[in-house]
């Protein structure tokens, strides 16, 4: 009796050990790897929200040996970059510290860095935002450089007897002008990336979404669908579903790497697709008949897409005749009685249709006021 009664106590004097065991695996040490994860998840654009489920699951995977190289990329990378554009463009920003440093904390206090992280990730580019405003300050010191110097050179060579400070002055303004430009296009990058990434994704949606329908009919699940797609040939859409293969291969759950691939899309059709996925998975509804309704549904809107562009078209077919032959055609007739001799005391003599204005108005205006339509074409033209 008195032997049962001390392996009880050793059996549980075990049970002590191995609880103080589990709650000192060193949890401070786990936390700074939380942290930095958070750091490094922070640095790649992910919000907190979309990330908890992986943090979640990090002290699992951690006590359990498969920790993973954690650093967060910083500038200094930049000088081994596969790219010798992005190489040149780390190592001048390192070679001038002290005077991109300065540059770079007055560009991150533009409200526009507040969304660079998540464009940066939606568009899957392969660089910190930290490591982008490194290579944006010095793209904007560059052009800073070279426009005071083609300006001042351009002042001085037309415009010699202007006094030196005044010219100086101007080639000043106009330069820190076209930096800050160049900092706004800069900013632009991405999130165009990200838009352009999200275009892809939606033309090649129908199709993939019919194709996961096929795959859930025939009995695969929904993991071996989402690898069908990752490997198969959908460009964009394929690589997004390789890095929800990622996530959940590193602990997290399906329905919560689906959410974070709809919150990092910038295809509202997909976006839209995977919440039916998502609230499929909850409810248990019939994933393969959901996919082809909601394949149909995304067809169906493509099509909408294409037949209200083509009717913007009978629109600006309109304003593209009155701009491009109409105006040019009425403005050179007015043009032509304003110069002729026997108008010089008539009404026409008091438009300004001067030589010199005819000129600018042909070779100035009407390139930019087409320019200007043939882009706004472009940018309503649907994307699939």
């Amino acid at each position: 009796m008195g032997d049962i009664k001390k392996l009880k106590k050793i059996i549980e004097e075990k049970r002590e050990k191995k609880a103080r065991d589990r709650s000192t695996v060193d949890l401070e040490e786990v936390d700074k790897i939380v942290e930095r994860m958070k750091r490094k998840y922070a640095d790649q654009g992910m919000e907190m929200e979309e990330v908890s489920g992986r943090l979640r699951e990090l002290r699992g995977i951690i006590t359990e040996g498969k920790q993973a190289d954690l650093e967060v990329q910083t500038a200094e990378d930049l000088k081994v970059f596969v790219s010798p554009l992005v190489r040149n463009l780390g190592k001048f920003y390192l070679a001038l510290k002290a005077i991109t440093r300065p540059i770079e904390k007055m560009i991150s206090r533009l409200p526009q860095v507040k969304q660079l992280s998540f464009y940066l990730y939606s568009a899957n580019m392969n660089i910190s935002a930290k490591q982008f405003l490194a290579i944006l300050t010095s793209v904007s010191l560059l052009v800073f450089i070279f426009s005071v110097i083609i300006l001042s050179t351009l002042a001085f060579a037309f415009f010699p007897d202007a006094p030196v400070l005044a010219k100086s002055l101007l080639a000043l303004i106009i330069s820190l002008t076209l930096t800050f430009m160049a900092i706004i296009i800069g900013f632009l990058i991405p999130r165009k990336r990200a838009m352009a990434r999200g275009d892809d994704v939606s033309r090649e949606l129908p199709f993939a979404l019919r194709h996961m329908a096929t795959e859930l009919k025939s009995g695969l699940s929904l993991y071996r669908t989402i690898q069908t797609i990752a490997m198969a040939d959908y460009g964009a859409l394929s690589e997004e579903f390789s890095r929800t293969i990622n996530e959940i291969e590193e602990g997290t759950d399906t329905k919560l790497a689906l959410r974070h691939l709809a919150l990092r899309t910038q295809s509202k059709a997909l976006r839209s697709s995977l919440i039916h996925i998502i609230r499929a998975l909850r409810t248990g509804g019939n994933l393969s008949e959901i996919m082809n309704d909601v394949a149909d549904d995304v067809s169906f809107a493509l099509r909408m897409k294409i037949e209200d562009f083509g009717q913007k078209m009978n629109f600006f077919a309109t304003i593209f005749i009155y701009t491009a032959i109409v105006i040019p055609v009425f403005v050179s007739i007015l043009g032509g009685i304003r110069i002729t001799p026997m108008q010089s005391g008539s009404v026409f003599a008091m438009l300004p249709l001067t030589l010199p204005v005819l000129v600018v108005f042909f070779l100035v205006m009407m390139p930019m006021a087409l320019g200007f339509l043939v882009f706004f074409i472009s940018l309503s033209q649907p994307k699939v």
